[in-house]
């Protein structure tokens, strides 16, 4: 009895092992990734948890069959001390993870689309020396004590981790709304992304972080690109409202402000629902159709898209193992390993599932070779369509042509280029199909970009009415702010043209609101004005006052 007793337990520290590192990777992580950025998600946390305990209860029992195959082996071939020297290891390999996720966070890139760099040499530096200190420990522990006794100061310190693993758990939980239930989470499907009218179309294309003063600079080098763009009015001094499409897009189609007083799927969901513009599509029966990778719209109100369905509960469990191993492997491996977790192509949105279409791709690449090359079906019924892709967003992946490049190679202009030629394969679309004439086209960026002094505040703006006609693109020196955009696409709809709206609006002397945050911190935004050009960075200066949730 005794005898038994000893082998369990000599099993306990592999056990603990696998359990808490199982824990760390598929519930810790990701449950805090949630919590703290809960509004970036489609999911919630009843959505998340019951795969993320799967793969938890998968990867707890692999390891500890694991480490009792090791314990087998030690015995069969009568090196005790092998088993106690692997779980040791590991027990390093688990302290250096943890340090890395927890303590190292602040040299991390930013998850934003931007070229990693895994160079940096502090951070390099520190990670190598945390590594060589835990591993030299180790093998000095072996030197000095039996490793059976070194796997117990190991068992000691993973216990330790593991208490404090589970008062921030705890803490996350219970000082969070993680658990506040999303009663609808809607998605985004290629539904209808081929239909056009034979009656009325209003098209808005939308191109993310596009500078207005980039893009027209290559619009004017390009004769082609000038003629595609003729029947067009360009709005070059438009401001847009915030500087990230989180707040951008909502703000665009309501006008309405987002001042941080309520969390901000409340703001979303109250702009798109109170849409004075997607009230007079209904009105005026419109098939609408809404094509973004990412919107917040948790509101029966969006299923009135034709393409907007509600996801189910039961996300691709295969995607979402994958994002979250990458995004764990991003966080907790050495640095010069970093690159190893594939973490440039994260996509969250990737496990949606829903039952008869695909959700929407927002890939430039895509966009190109499959949406545009497909074949367009024709109704009757009057249709809309919204379509948000990437655009000028980086990473600076796309060739001039539409193809993918190295993220090391790209630029910023080679990127407007592939817009561009996106921008006009769309138009020719159009006209070969014959809907050109009878359609409202804007195309438009939800912001600019920090490019060679520009800011985030001067976005492209191009309108064209329908049967609108011009023998040379019209260039208004309106002063726009995307605030006016709802009122003047509802005058579009009306049947004005891009020279009749934003008729009240001066050419000079108007002072413009802007909205700025720091990438990933919309919890504090601070609020600039605009009392010259938009594109002047001089002229853009802070109020003073500050949103704060």
């Amino acid at each position: 009895m005794k005898r038994v007793f000893k082998k369990i337990k000599s099993l306990i520290p592999a056990t603990f092992l696998s359990l808490i590192v199982s824990f760390m990777i598929f519930i810790y992580e990701p449950v805090t990734m949630y919590a703290n950025n809960l509004d970036d998600f489609w999911f919630d946390f009843y959505t998340l948890i019951g795969p993320s305990f799967l793969f938890f209860t998968a990867t707890f029992f692999a390891l500890f069959i694991f480490f009792l195959i090791i314990k087998l082996i030690a015995k069969w071939i009568n090196h005790p001390n092998l088993y106690y020297i692997i779980l040791s290891f590991a027990s390093a390999c688990f302290f250096c993870a943890y340090i890395h996720s927890n303590f190292l966070t602040s040299f991390l890139p930013p998850l934003d689309g931007t070229t990693f760099n895994w160079n940096n040499p502090t951070a390099n530096i520190i990670s190598i020396v945390i590594c060589l200190v835990l591993f030299s420990l180790l093998i000095f522990s072996f030197i000095k004590a039996k490793p059976r006794k070194t796997t117990k100061y190991c068992f000691y310190l993973v216990s330790a981790i593991f208490a404090i693993l589970i008062i921030s758990f705890s803490s996350t939980l219970f000082t969070t709304d993680v658990f506040e239930p999303k009663e609808i989470i809607t998605n985004s499907t290629i539904k209808n992304l081929n239909l056009l009218s034979n009656n009325e179309n209003f098209l808005i294309l939308l191109v993310d972080a596009v500078d207005s003063t980039h893009f027209n600079n290559i619009v004017k080098n390009n004769q082609k690109y000038q003629k595609d763009l003729k029947d067009f009015s360009y709005f070059p001094d438009t401001l847009s409202s915030y500087s990230f499409t989180r707040d951008a897009i909502p703000s665009i189609f309501s006008g309405e402000w987002n001042e941080n007083q309520v969390q901000f799927p409340e703001y979303s969901t109250k702009a798109y629902d109170n849409s004075k513009f997607f009230a007079r599509l209904s009105e005026k029966n419109y098939n609408k159709n809404f094509y973004s990778y990412d919107f917040t719209w948790n509101s029966a109100k969006a299923l009135e898209f034709d393409n907007i369905v509600s996801s189910e509960k039961n996300p691709k469990r295969l995607v979402l193992l994958k994002e979250e191993t990458k995004y764990f492997l991003y966080k907790a491996l050495p640095f010069p390993l970093k690159k190893f977790s594939r973490i440039e192509t994260l996509n969250f949105s990737a496990a949606q599932t829903t039952q008869d279409y695909d959700s929407f791709n927002w890939s430039n690449i895509n966009f190109y070779n499959n949406y545009l090359k497909q074949p367009i079906s024709k109704t009757n019924q009057n249709y809309f369509q919204f379509i948000h892709i990437e655009g000028g967003h980086v990473p600076f992946n796309n060739s001039k042509d539409v193809t993918l490049l190295p993220e090391e190679n790209g630029t910023y202009e080679e990127k407007l280029e592939a817009t561009m030629k996106i921008i006009e394969a769309y138009l020719s679309r159009l006209k070969e199909n014959n809907a050109y004439d009878n359609a409202t086209i804007v195309l438009l960026a939800d912001h600019g970009f920090w490019h060679n002094g520009t800011n985030r505040a001067n976005p492209i703006l191009y309108i064209k009415g329908k049967h609108e006609t011009h023998d040379q693109m019209f260039i208004s020196n309106k002063q726009i702010s995307y605030a006016d955009l709802c009122e003047a696409f509802t005058e579009l709809l009306d049947n004005k043209s891009s020279t009749e709206i934003f008729k009240d609006i001066p050419t000079e002397g108007r002072i413009r609101r802007f909205i700025n945050n720091s990438f990933n911190h919309e919890e504090h935004m601070e609020e600039y004005e605009q009392t010259d050009k938009a594109w002047n960075t001089k002229t853009l200066t802070p109020t003073g006052k500050e949103y704060d949730l």
